[in-house]
Parts: structure tokens; sequence; C-alpha cells
């Protein structure tokens, strides 16, 4: 099986050279051991991908060392640190290093974080809610996607920021990869704290009511409340590791983006506070993945495309329909793509020979 894995060692490249950057996304759970990562990175570094981005930071824990947040719990040897071994192993043959942090969510078990200083746990009024549920309330379960941290609320920004500046600080990465770095949806932005923070600071009234055309105000409110974030994010790169990339995963509908999970991307890449913006352009059907494409070519002017790195789905359909999605994305002219993910590859050799004959041929 492993030797499946890298059966047409640099066929692959064929089918990228027309892209500056190719990059590959690594979920956290192929990270717990040095033989993995081996595997990883020869793989990569194999079949044409310059760039990892490597999921260091999954549900507010951390893949390397930290004073500010626990360790994962999934790695079952605490002295092992798998952000530096990466670091070092991928740079020695020539990839750079992405640390992907999911920045907004920071728990989605019905069991609770075993580590006391876990956010989920030692801060729960940071949470966000829709309204309905709350940290304490789980009669139903999980709401959602999970637990996410309130953007809007006064001292989450402040504590993200710390967790990347140390992040950035201790590791020579190449780039900084932002992700959920969102709302989970529309209805969200209830945290008690962070609403009050809101009225307080506009009317001076915490029981003031809402009246319609409030609603306008606060959803700029929360948008840009991330921008702040992103912002603030690019700010303290340039202070600590200046040639470091920030990039971050975004919804692939602009608009929807903007207007459901106030997650205004466009304006990071003209504001230049984003280097790369990586559409999740997921879907299977091809027609809605050229929709997405549209969406961007009408509302992004062209000036700022060549900052965005198309991302691709392999776990949602057949090679040749991904490998279709990389064409359309060369055609349409953008810098990169980013795949989804590595651990398609590791977990089905059968889907990596076929992905690897169709991007060939």
């Amino acid at each position: 099986m492993v030797a499946l894995l890298f059966i047409c060692t640099s066929q692959i490249i064929a089918g990228f050279n027309a892209f500056e950057e190719k990059c590959l996304w690594v979920i956290r759970n192929t990270m717990t051991n040095k033989q993995s990562i081996d595997e990883m990175i020869h793989f990569a570094q194999s079949n044409g991908f310059n760039n990892l981005l490597v999921q260091i930071r999954g549900r507010g824990d951390a893949y390397y060392r930290t004073q500010l947040v626990p360790k994962s719990e999934l790695l079952q040897n605490p002295d092992f640190d798998p952000l530096a071994y990466i670091i070092d192993e991928a740079h020695a043959v020539g990839l750079t290093v992405h640390a992907w942090v999911n920045v907004y969510l920071v728990w989605s078990s019905e069991k609770t974080p075993r580590a006391l200083h876990h956010v989920y746990n030692g801060y729960p009024e940071w949470i966000d809610t829709n309204g309905n549920e709350t940290i304490s309330n789980k009669k139903n379960g999980i709401v959602g996607e999970g637990y996410f941290l309130a953007p809007h609320h006064p001292e989450v920004q402040k504590h993200l920021l710390a967790v990347f500046r140390e992040l950035t600080a201790l590791y020579n990465i190449d780039g900084l990869h932002l992700d959920y770095i969102r709302f989970q949806d529309t209805e969200y932005g209830n945290n008690v704290g962070a609403k009050t923070f809101y009225l307080q600071n506009r009317y001076n009234d915490k029981k003031h009511v809402f009246e319609n055309d409030d609603y306008v105000e606060w959803d700029n409110y929360r948008r840009a409340a991330i921008t702040n974030l992103v912002k603030e994010t690019k700010q303290m790169l340039l202070d600590v590791r200046p040639d470091c990339i920030l990039s971050a995963a975004v919804k692939p509908n602009l608009l929807l983006a903007k207007n459901r999970y106030f997650q205004e991307w466009d304006v990071w890449l003209a504001a230049g506070y984003l280097d790369w913006a990586i559409p999740m352009n997921y879907t299977s059907n091809l027609r809605d993945f050229a929709n997405n494409i549209d969406i961007i070519y009408e509302n992004l002017p062209r000036k700022y495309r060549h900052k965005i790195i198309m991302g691709i789905a392999l776990y949602n359909q057949k090679p040749i329909e991904a490998v279709d999605k990389i064409y359309y994305s060369e055609i349409t002219r953008f810098r990169g793509i980013s795949i989804f993910s590595y651990n398609v590859f590791k977990e089905n050799p059968r889907y990596t020979n076929d992905f690897i004959k169709s991007i060939r041929y």
C-alpha cells in the first residue's frame, strides 16, 4: 500500500507546471510521528508540490511548543514537536511550510478538553452562540460545526494575536495560514459580552433593542471584527517575521462569504492585509466550481487575482473530476492551486494512482 502511494513519482509534475504555487493541505492526524511525516514530505516533494499547509492548531490546541495553549490530545509523545520536525525535513528538500491554524473554531466534541487551560474550559464566556445554545447546554449534542470563539468579543483578538505571535517568533515558518476565520453563520454573534460591548459603545444603553436599520451596522460591526484581526495579524508578521506569507482559507463564493459569514476577503486582498486567499472551491460539480470563479471575476478587480490560490478537494469526487478543476483553474489563470488533502492520497493509494494517470493524460 505504501509503495503504491509513490508510484509514478514525479508524474504529477507535468500537470502542475502551469502553476507558480502548488500547495498541499496536510491534516493534523498525519503529523503524530516522524515516519508519517517523512512519508508525507517524500510524497509532496516527489510529486511537484512546493508548499505544505500543515495543520498545527486544530481545536484550540497545538502541534508545537507553546506556553499559551495545550498540546493536542492526539499526540501520544509529549516531547515530540511535529512542527519543528516538519520545518527541518521540508526545508531540507526545498519545500516551504505554512502553519495552518484553525482560528475561531476551538472545540467540536461533546467531551470537554482534558486540559484545564484550554480556552473552552478557561474562558467559556468567549464562546459565541446563536442565541439558543450555550457552552453548558449540550442536551442535543454539538450545534453546527462546533464551538467558535466570538470574533467581536474584546478579549478574543488579544488572545489570538498572542498565540500567533508566539508561534511566529518561535518557528521559522514560511507562512501563516488562517482557517475558520469567519463567523459560524449569520445567526451567530449573540455572545453576551460581545453584544453588550457593541451596544454600550453604540448607544450607551445595554438594554437597547435592535431595530431594523440597526442590523446593517451590526453586520458591518461583525465583519469589521474579523477584518481587524487579519489586519493586526499582518502587522504582527511584519514586525516579527516580515517574509512570512499570510494566507487564509475562505468561502469560495465571494458574496456569500461577505454577507453570510462576514468574511470580506476581497477587502483583505485589496488592503494588503492578506498575501494569498485560498477559496475552498470544494464542490464536485464543475458548473458550480466555475460559477464561484465567475463571481470572483465579476467582483474582484483583476490586479488582485494574482493573489488567489484555488482550493480543490479530493475527498468528495473522482480523480478525473478533481483533475478537470485543476485544468479549469489553469485556464482561468490563477497563480496556483491547493489540494485538500494529502490524507486522501495517504489513505487511498488507488485514488492516488488514478489521479496521477488522469493529470498526466
